[in-house]
Formats: C-alpha cells, structure tokens, sequence
C-alpha cells in the first residue's frame, strides 16, 4: 500500500515538472523593423470567464488576464504578476472567511499554472495584437496609441512625449500601457464603438427622354471621324472599376 502510495506521488510529481513550460517565444520583427500595436484598444477576446468551478470574486482579474496576452509587447511573466497582484488585493476585500480561503486558494491556482493553455495562448494573442513596421512609424504608432489613450479616457495628454522617451521600446511601452490600466479602468474592458454608417449617396435627377426621332439617313464616315471617336472612347471612366 505503502509503494503504491509513492508511486502515485512520484507520477504527479513528474506530471507537473513535464507540464511546467520554458519561457514563451516571443513575438519579433527582423530586419529594421518594430513592434507596433494594431489598435489602441486592449478589450479581451472570447468570453474572459474564469475556469469552471473559480471563485467569482476572480471574475475581473480573469479578463484583465486576457486582455493582458493582447498588450503588444507585453511578457507572460508580467501578465501573470499582474494577475497575482489582481486577486490578491480583490480576495483581501472579501469579508466572508470561507470565501476569501476559497478566493486566495483560486487565484493561487491561476497563477502557478499555464493560463489558457500557457505560451501557446500568449503567442496568439500577440500575434493577433502586434504587426511589424518601420521603426520611425513603429514609433509614431505608439504615440498614436498613447495620445488616444489619454484623450479617451481623460487623461493630461501633455505628458505624453515625455513618456514617450522613457517608454521608448515595444517591451516598455507594452509594460506602460499595464499600468495605465491602473490609472485607468476600463482600458482594458473597453471595446471599439461600431463604425458609423456612410450616409447613402443621393441619385442625380433622371433628366426625361428626349422625344424619338426617325433614324437619320447613313452617311459615309470619313476616316478622320473614326479616328476622333476611338479618342473620345479612351477618355469613358468605368465608374465599376473602384473608388477614384
């Protein structure tokens, strides 16, 4: 009894050292180019419930953990520091004892394993969130982003150059854009408004049909004529061929 006791120890052992993971490959640019985000807002995809059976006062860390793998340039470790410093300060708010054990207990269980599936997720989520630019409109990207950030939300955008030059990389930027969504808390909720619909274009006026006519008689046509009519031919836009 005793063996098979320690055998079975020795097998969960080994389960978690094979599923524990190396470091996540990180999403790069080559060449002159650098990490840019493709939008400047970082609400998270799919439904950013916790795993079943979760404590539901993780329910917001759990998608401010999502939202987190979509920061372009942002690290899983930072991610994850992240979310321990989300359920550690929302458990400390839960009053019923049982239910702060159970809150502690979740949240540790979060971060010490592969969140959505680990690196795999991560990578994805970078991907779906970075593209590779010039590093001069890498940078004007990033101060796009920046600017909208603090106009969106309120925020004094005359500070924005000036963190600009301290967050002057994808990783710091990536690590500025997770703290600003300490300053602000529906960064990282919020989502892009539906596009406005173009107004419709208003048809001209149909002019009435000129009265009929009998055909003219056929009259011969001299060869400089026919030659004025294929010039007149070129200068006809195809108004199906696309936008001018």
């Amino acid at each position: 009894m005793r063996v098979a006791t320690l055998v079975l120890l020795w097998t969960a052992t080994a389960e978690v050292v094979i599923n524990k993971e190396k470091k996540c490959t990180k999403f790069k640019c080559y060449g002159r180019k650098d990490m840019a985000p493709r939008s400047p807002y970082f609400a998270p995809r799919g439904d950013n419930a916790c795993p079943e059976g979760a404590s539901p006062h993780l329910a917001t860390c759990c998608a401010k953990r999502d939202a987190c793998a979509g920061i372009c340039g942002i690290t899983e470790d930072a991610c994850q520091k992240a979310f321990n410093a989300c359920y550690a300060h929302v458990c400390e708010a839960v009053d019923d004892f049982d239910e702060n054990a159970r809150c502690l207990k979740d949240g540790k269980i979060g971060s010490d394993w592969p969140w959505r599936g680990g690196c795999t997720f991560h990578a994805a989520q970078q991907k779906l969130s970075c593209r590779c630019e010039a590093r001069k409109d890498a940078a004007a990207r990033r101060k796009q982003v920046l600017e909208h950030v603090y106009k969106r939300y309120g925020g004094d955008a005359s500070k924005v150059d000036e963190l600009l030059i301290r967050a002057d990389t994808p990783k710091l930027f990536a690590q500025l854009i997770l703290r600003l969504a300490g300053k602000f808390p529906t960064l990282l909720s919020d989502t892009r408004p539906p596009a406005e619909p173009k107004p419709k274009k208003k048809a001209p006026p149909s002019e009435p049909a000129p009265p009929e006519e009998a055909p003219p008689a056929e009259a011969e046509v001299e060869v400089d004529d026919v030659a004025a009519a294929e010039e007149d031919e070129d200068d006809v836009i195809d108004l199906d061929a696309g936008e001018l």
